[in-house]
């Protein structure tokens, strides 16, 4: 599951002293548009939402399988039944749309460290093979970093550590993110979005 990178605006929290519904309403008129982040022992739960309504679900399973969930009951089925601990992240306008539509993703078991191949050589060579994904930045011995978007090649944002509203399109997150790197050492970690077959 891909999590945004910025702090929680909550934490902390346990659903079971949380009533879904409610605790959403409650969100919706205090942030407008976010995440809400579930996590048990044996699932997690990613459920996005705007001012009006329930954008998306995504499940993760104990097995590691993503799935999409169409249905509030489902995703209320699943919330009351596991104990989770729960975070809010909150999304711009700008980014609610993009991480709620994101489209499925296969993740790359090969991890690369940043003394292997610099960021930007690795950012040039995702340009021309008209990458479409994301590399998560992780900096070593530090709780810092970021997730990096791409579109055919070309970086369209990032969510980092340090930022706010879940997608960046500033040059300034990005630069910072590459001196941390070139100051230390870091790990990436790439997903690419899979194409979905027309029927």
């Amino acid at each position: 599951m891909l999590i945004p990178r910025e702090q929680p605006y909550l934490e902390g929290l346990n659903s079971y002293y949380l009533h879904l519904d409610k605790f959403i309403e409650h969100l919706q008129g205090d942030i407008g548009s976010g995440a809400v982040h579930c996590v048990s022992s044996s699932r997690e739960l990613l459920i996005f939402f705007n001012e009006e309504e329930v954008l998306s679900t995504v499940l993760k399973e104990e097995d590691g399988k993503l799935s999409a969930i169409g249905s509030f009951e489902i995703v209320r089925s699943h919330f009351y039944s596991n104990s989770f601990t729960v975070k809010v992240f909150l999304l711009d306008e700008n980014a609610i749309y993009y991480w709620a539509q994101m489209p499925p993703f296969q993740r790359a078991k090969a991890k690369l460290r940043s003394t292997e191949i610099p960021l930007p050589d690795l950012i040039f060579r995702l340009r021309t093979k008209e990458f479409s994904g994301f590399i998560e930045v992780q900096l070593n011995k530090k709780p810092e970093g970021g997730v990096l978007f791409f579109h055919e090649g070309d970086r369209i944002g990032g969510s980092y550590s340090w930022g706010s509203g879940g997608m960046s399109t500033a040059n300034e997150d990005y630069n910072r993110l590459l001196s941390r790197v070139q100051s230390g050492e870091g790990m990436f970690t790439f997903g690419s979005f899979v194409k979905e077959e027309s029927p």
